[in-house]
């Protein structure tokens, strides 16, 4: 007698994004691009140095596909100074756009990210980085936020 798998009943996964501001963008990138099979974890920076090169990137999952498979999301990115003052924005660049939707439970590495350089005269301070995303498809959205520190 054949016993029928559980059906799931959670519906669709939700859209999710995460920013992570990392000194090892290129590292990232080239382990994304170039799988090993090694596992490759992107780490977050605490406290950041003046004129190192800095990557703000966002992992997703959950995009709702169109009825060509594909996702449509797009993201604001906005960084902000110790004051709260607009260090860098990215308005409406592609999250995801014209490409198949990561299979269910599977996090993509997003098609844009965000430079930053703490230059000498920037303040000392927590900088703070958000990102909205929008799935247009789902008409819905998804924030994330990282911080760090300049001494």
């Amino acid at each position: 007698m054949a016993v029928d798998a559980p059906k799931n009943t959670a519906g669709p996964e939700p859209f999710e994004v995460n920013l992570t501001v990392t000194e090892k963008g290129n590292e990232l990138f080239n382990s994304w691009d170039r799988p090993t099979g090694k596992l490759f974890k992107v780490e977050p920076i605490k406290v950041a140095s003046r004129g190192k090169f800095l990557s703000a990137v966002v992992l997703f999952k959950g995009c709702k596909p169109d009825i060509s498979g594909n996702c449509n999301a797009v993201i604001d990115i906005v960084a902000y100074d110790p004051k709260g003052k607009i260090y860098g924005e990215m308005p409406r660049v592609e999250l995801w756009q014209q490409k198949p939707a990561p299979n269910s439970g599977y996090t993509q590495l997003s098609r844009s990210y965000m430079g930053l350089v703490i230059e000498p005269k920037d303040v000392p301070g927590t900088y703070r980085l958000t990102v909205v995303a929008r799935d247009l498809n789902a008409k819905t959205e998804a924030k994330s936020e990282a911080r760090f520190e300049v001494k």
